[in-house]
């Protein structure tokens, strides 16, 4: 084994889907060193932080600092605290420094960091996670191409000035390809539940048995688009419920208590932070999956459809489409009532063969670690 080394993880989000990237890093570094996350002040009070860091916490492999005041920091305020905790760490020294949410602080990090990094006893080396850069841009979209440009040029301005060392960018999951100043990396497909014990869940979370169930989960603000997709239901004749489950939004909330009583009673809605577990085992519980998104990355939720083998619909996204049709986990359409509602149905009534379903991927975590880090496979 190497020199024993800290790993600093910078996140001051407390999202599941971030948090499980942390906890997921910090069983793969823990045997080399010890892992610090920084954090915003009052993180710990969230129920995902328990959720996903709970463990890690209490068998000791994770320590947290609370020190950012919100969840967007300015890049001064990371490059102090980044600083200040590798000064701190001197028993076992800083060589290693990940922003899992970097795309804000790249805008002035190639100017702001280089000077206190310069600084330091020991220089760590420095890791930037991208969730917003566009892997892949239709040739005439000019605003994901001027995004992705932009995005370019300042990876370039930080490797130059020496404020990064390594950029890491989401990719379909279907996608090959490696990148060059971005590279590419799978959000990993993973799922503690399977559609084959579809029966167990829904009895376990008083779901329908006999009814065909189209799921909406997550955080569920208006991005998700669950009235169209109850449009849809309704405009394709489908003889399916809805069932939407997760943290509703107060635009979301008032859509639900306001639905005429035939449109209610075809909706199962859950207002309630979902715990990884349940999350996973209504994602298993239900028929199809719609991802109607306008962002045009890769979802977490489809992540965790394609390892149940439950049938995902997206729309919206070139990245997903690609997706879907790589790994045969469903459909990609238009972001249109119609479109949606013709690709529900044909999910529904079996015409769509689905190639995948392997849950627990550990091996998949193991290279997103691996490649978000730049480690040999």
């Amino acid at each position: 084994m190497g020199e024993r080394s800290t790993t600093l993880l910078v996140d001051p989000s407390s999202d599941g889907h971030h948090l499980q990237s942390v906890s997921w890093l910090t069983r793969h570094l823990a045997p080399s060193g010890p892992v610090v996350l920084l954090t915003r002040r009052g993180a710990s009070e969230d129920p995902a932080y328990a959720e996903y860091l709970g463990d890690d916490l209490a068998a000791g492999r994770l320590a947290v600092a609370e020190v950012f005041d919100g969840s967007s920091p300015s890049t001064a305020d990371l490059v102090r605290e980044v600083e200040a905790r590798c000064r701190a760490e001197q028993t076992v020294p800083v060589r290693t420094v990940v922003h899992l949410d970097g795309d804000q602080a790249l805008k002035r990090w190639w100017y702001a960091a280089p000077r206190a990094l310069r600084r330091l006893p020991v220089r760590p080396r420095v890791v930037f996670m991208l969730t917003r850069y566009p892997a892949r841009v239709p040739l005439l979209d000019r605003t994901g191409w001027r995004l992705r440009v932009s995005k370019a040029l300042l990876v370039v301005a930080g490797r130059l000035t020496g404020a990064l060392q390594r950029v890491v960018g989401y990719k379909g999951r279907g996608d090959t390809q490696r990148g060059w100043v971005v590279t590419r990396v799978n959000d990993p497909e993973f799922c503690t539940a399977h559609a084959r014990d579809r029966d167990r869940w829904r009895e376990q979370h008083d779901l329908p048995r006999d009814e065909a169930l189209v799921g909406v989960f997550g955080l569920i603000s208006e991005r998700r688009n669950a009235p169209m997709v109850l449009e849809a239901l309704e405009a394709g004749r489908i003889d399916a419920r809805l069932v939407v489950a997760g943290a509703f939004s107060p635009a979301v909330r008032t859509w639900v208590d306001g639905l005429e009583p035939e449109r209610r009673a075809r909706v199962v809605a859950r207002d309630t932070y979902l715990d990884n577990d349940t999350l996973d085992q209504l994602v298993a519980a239900v028929d199809v999956i719609p991802v109607p998104l306008t962002n045009n990355g890769p979802s977490g939720i489809m992540g965790k459809a394609e390892a149940a083998g439950v049938a995902v619909v997206t729309a919206g996204s070139t990245v997903r489409a690609r997706e879907v049709e790589a790994l045969g986990g469903g459909l990609a359409c238009d972001l249109t009532v119609p479109a949606l509602a013709e690709a529900m149905r044909a999910v529904l009534a079996g015409e769509v063969e689905l190639r995948t379903g392997t849950a627990d991927r550990w091996d998949a975590v193991d290279r997103y670690c691996r490649t978000l880090l730049g480690e040999r496979p």
